[in-house]
């Protein structure tokens, strides 16, 4: 029976140790046609980084109307981000377009489980 236990232990710490960054695939994704805007044709570029259970501001801004290079860079483990209640996101490293019309308010969460913080790794996307 111990031997069991161990054994559940040993694989639990490894799932953990994979989802903090052992995976090297660093894949970019948009999913839908909002996010499938040209990435040549943008105006400007945010700059996202992402360490250990956080980002590296905690509020971002970008004005309305126009596009936006959004890039992501993981400089500690595998992260991601995604844009609540759109279908922004990115996984791993990357840029992807991004264009709001509207003004509002946005939160950016890491979508790529990476540990004991990751629930708190979270940030606003003001649009002015």
């Amino acid at each position: 029976m111990k031997k069991w236990i161990l054994l559940a232990v040993v694989a639990c710490f490894a799932f953990a140790l994979a989802a903090c960054g052992a995976n090297a695939n660093n894949t970019s994704e948009a999913t839908s046609g909002e996010a499938s805007l040209d990435a040549a044709a943008a105006d400007s570029e945010l700059v996202v980084k992402a360490s250990s259970w956080e980002f590296d501001k905690k509020e971002y801004r970008i004005k309305a109307g126009e596009t936006v290079n959004l890039t992501l860079k993981s400089v500690g483990g595998v992260h991601g981000v995604g844009i609540v209640g759109t279908d922004y996101k990115l996984t791993g490293k990357g840029t992807i377009p991004v264009k709001f019309d509207e003004p509002g308010s946005y939160d950016m969460i890491c979508n790529v489980p990476c540990g004991g913080g990751h629930s708190t790794m979270k940030a606003k996307l003001i649009v002015e």
